[in-house]
């Protein structure tokens, strides 16, 4: 395992339980203490946790957002596959909008051989990658930066995106609950993905089975607002709260 994934793995247990202490963190993970007090003090210098004596809180801000450098890390073996199925959608000529999502990331590879695109994100990195795998017409949204999602955010980047009008949406979000809906960690980020949801004909969320079932601080969407979720076959798909969804549902298998 990868220091980076290690982190996350951390970062994920505190954050469900909210206050941990080192010794059951190293039970958890099977890591040694010293090893996981040096992930501790790095995740603290990111202002992600906090530690306290013998143990460590999650730092619930209600701004706080989680590193792109660690979610990219994350369930990368879920990722992909999803990523591969959503390329499918993708046909030449057409006009695609991508949020910094790092699932959506994974999907660049799968459009190489898609002719005259155009991609309009609000994520440096996303640009980045696109610049560098595709051969397109690339536009990246001005706006204040947003340095956790490497995103431009606020009322520039909701404007330029106004501007466009686009056959697809590729995006995913922190939580997913059939009640509170599509929600994120922060509301900047939240609102871009809105703005997007509601320019684009297709929406399409893609989201591993880890994010559902669960409630982030601020919601962007319900699930009625789009036309597509992506996930993995899962246990927790067995519940039959989900039922009314699988209109809009595809399971991948991995």
């Amino acid at each position: 395992m990868l220091p980076i994934e290690r982190r996350y793995m951390i970062l994920e247990l505190i954050k469900a339980n909210n206050y941990l202490t080192i010794g059951e963190i190293c039970k958890e993970i099977s890591f040694s203490e010293s090893t996981i007090r040096r992930d501790l003090k790095k995740l603290e210098h990111e202002h992600l946790i906090r530690l306290t004596h013998g143990g460590c809180v999650f730092n619930d801000h209600s701004n706080s957002e989680t590193p792109q450098v660690l979610r990219k890390a994350s369930n990368l073996h879920l990722k992909r596959p999803i990523a591969r199925y959503a390329a499918d959608f993708v046909k030449d000529n057409q006009i695609i909008m991508l949020d910094g999502s790092t699932t959506v990331m994974e999907v660049i590879p799968f459009l190489r051989s898609r002719k005259n695109l155009t991609i309009i994100t609000n994520c440096l990195t996303m640009a980045s990658l696109v610049a560098q795998q595709l051969e397109c017409q690339l536009f990246c949204t001005g706006g204040k930066y947003n340095a956790p999602s490497a995103s431009f955010v606020g009322y520039t980047a909701d404007k330029e995106l106004k501007n466009w009008f686009a056959d697809i949406m590729f995006f995913s979000v922190n939580s997913i609950d059939k009640h509170n809906g599509l929600t994120d960690q922060g509301d900047e980020i939240a609102r871009v993905k809105s703005v997007m949801i509601e320019q684009s004909k297709q929406q399409i969320l893609l989201a591993d089975s880890t994010k559902f079932n669960r409630t982030s601080n601020y919601r962007l969407a319900s699930l009625t607002d789009i036309t597509n979720i992506i996930t993995n076959e899962d246990p927790c798909f067995e519940n039959s709260c989900w039922n009314e969804y699988r209109d809009i549902m595809t399971f991948v298998s991995i």
